[in-house]
């Protein structure tokens, strides 16, 4: 049985980043995942300024990332008759870049699994946690059996290893299902914009991926997400987005089922265990800024792992600093998305819209896009009475 410094169970964006991380600083690593890496997964595929600058950060270089995929300005909700964009003029500065997920996918995990001290684990279920004195025995599904002096959950918002380890989680919202395309053609005319179409009780999120692919991804309640097992009403649907997006061409592959996908939280510290990404906390996917928070996450976990195995720091103490950093950097994301899914769902939509996009929406995506998020508190950017009326 293999010993490591550390664990990582997930290895998506923030498994993968927290590695990479750890692997430059020359801390011994496994990195489990039950999937094989790059592979597709349903997702925004919007990745914002604050998650570029993270990257950057922690090492990344994102030069070819950036040029594959499309840049995107702002956001425009469509309500059918009426369509309400959130940035104009001296505010369209560029926001993010669409990328497709394979490709971040390669590039977090070829990087991470690049440096000798980091071991991946792929196609590997974890079996079994074991807690010691030492730290923790995980098996897995392969037969390997490895040991660790700490174990981080970063295995997704329906995390098995937490459900394993008795870790509650939080529901706040009522789950969502769906489906998500990518599609292949072109594009009459680059808006520069991410487009979420409200319709027929369905949430039609489109992100430009590059010059030639679009981004579809349907989500809705339990009962209605059976109708989209309907050929006509799929097509219809995704008529819409392609229109609304200037775009025509056909989905590449058979879509991938999304859900079930809610804002949910766990606590980022349990007993001597970090959870960091979706595992910690999972926003609303209609606001986006999930690969965001996921990649801030990573960052501060980093650096409070570092701080143990190579400055010394008290183990309680950097647990501490982490749950408080990653607790004030998700709040600021948390009220954002409440807020805008909130008002996406609220029955007076129709008034609340006109009014708030250009007033307060704007300044809210301008903070979550662009600003450093652990200089603005979401009591400062949101109005209790705005909140009020949106009914969070």
């Amino acid at each position: 049985m293999k010993t490591y410094d550390i664990a990582i169970l997930g290895a998506s964006i923030s498994g993968a980043a927290l590695a990479a991380c750890l692997g430059t600083a020359g801390l011994s690593v496994a990195l489990v995942d039950k999937a094989r890496f790059p592979r597709r997964k349903a997702c925004g595929e919007g990745l914002s300024n604050v998650a570029l600058e993270s990257l950057e950060r922690m090492g990344f270089e994102m030069s070819a990332a950036v040029e594959s995929g499309l840049p995107y300005y702002t956001y425009r909700i469509d309500l059918g008759e009426h369509s309400y964009e959130f940035a104009r003029g001296r505010e369209r500065r560029l926001k993010g870049v669409g990328v497709q997920r394979t490709i971040l996918d390669r590039i977090l995990f070829d990087r991470a699994s690049g440096f000798p001290t980091v071991d991946t684990y792929c196609e590997a279920s974890v079996t079994g946690i074991e807690r010691c004195e030492q730290g923790c025995n995980v098996s897995l599904s392969t037969g390997d059996r490895l040991s660790a002096n700490r174990l981080i959950l970063a295995d997704g918002a329906n995390s098995p290893s937490a459900t394993m380890l008795g870790i509650p989680v939080r529901r706040k919202a009522e789950p969502l299902w769906g489906i998500s395309f990518i599609l292949e053609g072109s594009f009459s005319r680059v808006t520069g914009e991410v487009v979420v179409i409200l319709k027929d009780g369905y949430e039609i999120n489109c992100t430009p991926v590059s010059q030639s692919r679009l981004n579809v991804t349907i989500l809705t309640k339990r009962k209605p997400v059976k109708a989209l097992q309907d050929s006509v009403v799929r097509e219809r649907l995704l008529e819409e987005a392609t229109e609304k997006s200037f775009f025509t061409g056909h989905p590449m592959e058979k879509p991938l089922q999304v859900g079930p996908v809610s804002a949910s939280r766990r606590a980022y510290v349990w007993d001597t265990v970090m959870l960091v990404g979706d595992a910690a906390e999972n926003l609303d996917p209609v606001a986006g800024m999930g690969m965001t928070h996921g990649m801030l996450m990573a960052e501060i976990a980093a650096e409070c792992l570092i701080a143990i195995h190579k400055e010394g720091l008290a183990v309680e103490i950097a647990l501490a600093r982490y749950a408080e950093l990653a607790g004030r950097m998700s709040r600021s994301y948390r009220g954002f998305t409440r807020l805008t899914a909130s008002l996406l769902r609220n029955p007076a939509r129709r008034f609340l819209l006109p009014a708030l996009s250009s007033t307060i929406l704007p300044g809210l995506i301008r903070s979550a896009l662009d600003d450093a998020p652990m200089k603005w508190v979401e009591t400062q950017t949101i109005s209790r009475s705005v909140l009020n009326l949106a009914g969070v």
